[in-house]
């Protein structure tokens, strides 16, 4: 499947130093997910330390990457 980032995404990807590859790992594989607001999706890998948040719109043959970040593995919603 298609990985599209939005603009914001690919502006946050430089300004919080997140490989690419390390959101496509997310995205491939996540640890965990919980839905998000209306269709979107949010995706958990852990990366050691900390957790990559990825938030996903699915649309017909791609996902669209809306945003990413860290977060400390303790506010991982379950």
């Amino acid at each position: 499947m298609k990985i599209k980032f939005t603009k914001h995404a690919e502006e946050m990807l430089v300004f919080r130093k997140i490989k690419r590859e390390l959101v496509v790992e997310a995205i491939d594989k996540p640890d965990d997910k919980s839905k998000g607001d209306g269709d979107k999706q949010v995706l958990y890998k852990n990366f050691g330390k900390n957790n990559l948040k990825v938030v996903i719109v699915k649309e017909k043959n791609e996902v669209v990457v809306i945003t990413e970040h860290w977060i400390a593995k303790k506010r991982v919603k379950k």
